[in-house]
Parts: structure tokens; C-alpha cells; sequence
């Protein structure tokens, strides 16, 4: 049996997985949609709706046939709460334990105390292929607020938690109207976002990489590239102390680019994202990048961890490359999420959720065919969904870089 660490994550083989609970608790499962949401009430299955399409409630067990699913679905999520009312995990011990085709596996949350509901586990689709992942996200305002950040309308409004609060950000003031009220719509999204995964605390640097590559050109001018980075701006403005990113730009080389900050975010638009940057030369070279980035980390070091958007338009020529730079920097305090945005060859990033033989899953990577038409609430669920797995992951218990984690 293999024994699974918070955050990590194993295959699947097969349609079938057989899933127990062990522990004085009461077992819910929730089939959810790409954005982080069920699709309704339906997808709620619990002692009182043992069923749903591909899955079946019986007892503390589990039983989920992957085929089955409803139209949409791609990821399964199991939660536990304490079989006694009113009773919290404090002095509790939950198990969980899987068995699909190729195997068996377990996983033992450590830091469950004052919580009344945690998420075990996920079960979820990446590139075609289902894997299951330990989480361990505790919750302390009961299975109804978790239910209401999964979307699923309870019957007692009240006890949602109320809406995060988002604060001014320095230089928001300097923006076009229109960009501010984009802006504090999206950090409130943002926030909600960092709630649902329990990060309300969380602090960290953003990096930006953007691609520019020759291929990219018409995404320029397009405006694909100035939209995304004004939709990441939020993320920043929420979790970085200066509301700043640190940028890069990657072609045949890489070179760092004036710092992004919020109240000079439109003039750094128009100088960099309005048509591509031809300075650092139209060929792929993702090792250059990363490994400048990782040197100014190293050299500029925080107690806090780093998060790198890295938006790419596919075409990556060098793979052994890129993935030997990837491999060489496990052990910095930085976490890559590479975006797709290209609708091209995207090679070894497609592959980052299964590189083996790293004892920290660094990377992340998912591709948007149309990011214009990708949601606000979808695109922040999916850049920041394993970020908190790495930094559980890569941290000790105990570390300051966790506190904003709950």
C-alpha cells in the first residue's frame, strides 16, 4: 500500500476506485465541475442522497466509477466531518484509504484539531488521466460552509461564512475607472478563491513569465497577453505585500522586465504586452527562464514562498531541457504554474503532474483554448488549486511561510 503525503498525489488505474473513510465521521463526497463548483444540489452525496451518477454512499465507504460521472464532472472531492454534533477532529485520527486497478493507497491528515469538516482527498482528471490527491484542508465552520464554497445552496443561508474582505491596494487609485472596478471585482473573487482552498492568510511573491516567442505575435496584438496579465494583477494584490510581480519575458533568452505594480499596471501594459517584446530574441528557451528566475529568488530570498505564472504558447522545442531546469530547482522555495494559451504543442509541460522521482511536485500546468471566454472565479481556482499542496508539501510543519494556510 502506498502511503500518501499532504499534498501529494498518485495515478489511477481503471474506471473503479473503492474508497473507505476510517474514524468516528460521517463521509460526504462532491462531484465538481473545472471551475471549482457542483453543478447543483444533486452533486451533493451524503447520507441523505447516498447516490449520485458514478458515485454511491454506503456507510463510511465510498464506491466511484469514474465512467460513470456526470457530463462535466472532472473531479470528485471527500469530506469528513465528526460523526457527534457540535464535536470538532481535535484528538481524532481519520484515515483514508483507496484501492483502484493498480493498487492500493492511504493517507492520514497530521494537523487536524479545532476543524469540523476537513477534505480528505480529491479525486480529479489532468491531461486525460485520473489521479488522486491527499489534501487535508481543514474547515471550523461546518459542513455548511464548505458545501456553500463547493456552490451547494444550504438550507441555513446564515451559516455561510461571510464574503472575505479585500482592502485598498496602494496605486488603485491611479487607475481608470474601469480598470479599478475590474480590479477590486476580481481581488474579491480572488479572495473567495483563496478561502475555498484555505488560504485566507496567505502571503507569497508572483512572478509573471510571459512568452515571446515569435509564434505569439498575433496574441500580441490580439490583446491575449495584456488581459491575462491584468487578470493575474488581483492575485498579487491580494497575496503580495507590495501588491507588485516581478517579470520576465522569454525568447531565445530570457530577461527580466520592469516590476508590475497596481498603479502603473495600465502604462506597463502599453509598454510591454501591447505588441510582443523583441528584445529577447523569437526562438524557445524555457531553461534560460527558469533558471534566471530561480538565480534572482536565490539571490533576493524571502520567508515566503514564490509563485510563478508562466504564460506559453505551446512550441517548446527543447524537452530534456526544460525538464532537467524544472528538476534542478525542486528544492527553491518556488512553485510553477504554467498556463496554456496558445492551443499548440505544449510537450513536456503536459507532463509535469507525472514526472517521477521529486520529492516536491514543483510544477503545475493547464492549458485554456480561449482564456477571454475562461471565467474569473475558474481561472484563480485553477492557478492557485496545487499551490497550497506544494507549500504543505515543501514546508515544515510549524513554518512561518504556513500561516496564512489553514
Amino acid at each position: 500500500m502506498t502511503t500518501l503525503p499532504e499534498g501529494g498525489n498518485a495515478p489511477l488505474s481503471g474506471r473503479s476506485v473503492r474508497i473507505r473513510v476510517e474514524g468516528p465521521v460521517d463521509v460526504t463526497a462532491l462531484v465538481v465541475n473545472p471551475d471549482g463548483k457542483v453543478g447543483g444540489d444533486a452533486d451533493m452525496v451524503f447520507f441523505n442522497q447516498p447516490s449520485a451518477p458514478g458515485v454511491r454512499l454506503d456507510g463510511r465507504a465510498l464506491a466511484v466509477d469514474l465512467g460513470a460521472l456526470r457530463a462535466g464532472a472532472d473531479r470528485v472531492v471527500v469530506v469528513a466531518s465528526p460523526e457527534a454534533e457540535g464535536s470538532t477532529f481535535a484528538g481524532t485520527t481519520v484515515r483514508f484509504a483507496a484501492e483502484h486497478d493498480g493498487g492500493s493507497l492511504e493517507f492520514v491528515p497530521s494537523r487536524l484539531g479545532a476543524e469540523t469538516v476537513v477534505v480528505l482527498a480529491e479525486i480529479y482528471q489532468r491531461a486525460g488521466a485520473w489521479k488522486v490527491r491527499a489534501v487535508g484542508q481543514g474547515y471550523d465552520n461546518g459542513l455548511a460552509g464548505l458545501a456553500s464554497d463547493f456552490g451547494v445552496v444550504v438550507d441555513d443561508p446564515g451559516s455561510a461564512p461571510p464574503a472575505p474582505a479585500v482592502s485598498f491596494t496602494k496605486g488603485e487609485d491611479r487607475l481608470p475607472v474601469d480598470m479599478r472596478q475590474k480590479l477590486n471585482l476580481r481581488k474579491q473573487q480572488v479572495a473567495l478563491t483563496l478561502t475555498k482552498h484555505g488560504m485566507t492568510g496567505l502571503r507569497c511573491r508572483v512572478v509573471v513569465v510571459l512568452d515571446v516567442s515569435g509564434s505569439t505575435s498575433s496574441l500580441y496584438r490580439k490583446g491575449v497577453f495584456a488581459r491575462a496579465v491584468e487578470r493575474v494583477a488581483p492575485v498579487a494584490a491580494q497575496v503580495d505585500d507590495g501588491a507588485e510581480m516581478q517579470a520576465w519575458v522569454m525568447g531565445s533568452r530570457a530577461e527580466r522586465l520592469e516590476d508590475i505594480t497596481i498603479g502603473t499596471l495600465p502604462q506597463w501594459l502599453a509598454e510591454y504586452a501591447a505588441k510582443r517584446y523583441s528584445g529577447a530574441g523569437g526562438a524557445n528557451n524555457e531553461k534560460a527562464v527558469i533558471e534566471d528566475v530561480a538565480r534572482y529568488v536565490a539571490r533576493e530570498p524571502l520567508d515566503l514562498p514564490t509563485l510563478v505564472l508562466f504564460f506559453h504558447d505551446g512550441g517548446v522545442t527543447d524537452n530534456r531541457g526544460t525538464e532537467k531546469a524544472l528538476r534542478a530547482v525542486e528544492g527553491e522555495p518556488v512553485f510553477w504554474q504554467f498556463i496554456g494559451i496558445g492551443r499548440s504543442n505544449y510537450g513536456i509541460l503536459e507532463k509535469l503532474d507525472t514526472l517521477t522521482g521529486r520529492q516536491h511536485d514543483n510544477t503545475g500546468f493547464f492549458a485554456l483554448d480561449d482564456i477571454d471566454v475562461v471565467s474569473d472565479a475558474e481561472l484563480y481556482d485553477r492557478i492557485l488549486q496545487e499551490f497550497p499542496n506544494w507549500m504543505r508539501s515543501y514546508y515544515p510543519p510549524g513554518s512561518a511561510a504556513l500561516r496564512g494556510l489553514g
